[in-house]
């Protein structure tokens, strides 16, 4: 299982095809959140990593040409056992996304135990109205 952060944004074919895409920074680590790998991170606790921070670090095609906070975008966090996942609501609204994540960061064994939290705060809104279309050249 993985702990870390994500992007998330859905590619358009047409109108009836379409994926999402995650962006992700994860580490590896065991049922309490204990990192299996190195990892720097870079949260003031030291335990996680931060969307903004993380957003540099990532290759210029992953990115878009795009500031950090233009997809909508969450945080998987494991801690004493227990799995939380902190989005903007429009990707808790998502069964798909929702199903990418939790394959993803490998919690599929332990997919009952998530606990959603849709956050619409300052910290995970986005520059969008709405999730990504992007149109595939």
């Amino acid at each position: 299982m993985f702990k870390g952060i994500f992007w998330c944004y859905v590619i358009c074919f047409d109108f009836d095809m379409y994926t999402h895409n995650l962006i992700t920074v994860k580490v590896h680590c065991d049922g309490d959140g204990n990192p299996l790998e190195k990892a720097d991170f870079s949260s003031k606790s030291g335990d996680n990593f931060v969307h903004k921070i993380e957003w540099d670090k990532i290759s210029e095609n992953n990115r878009n040409n795009h500031p950090y906070n233009y997809y909508p975008r969450g945080r998987v966090e494991i801690n004493k056992g227990k799995i939380k996942i902190y989005a903007n609501p429009v990707i808790i609204c998502d069964e798909e996304a929702k199903g990418m994540i939790v394959k993803t960061f490998e919690l599929k064994e332990r997919e009952k135990e998530i606990k959603w939290i849709a956050d619409n705060s300052k910290h995970y809104q986005y520059d969008i109205d709405a999730m990504s279309l992007i149109k595939e050249e």
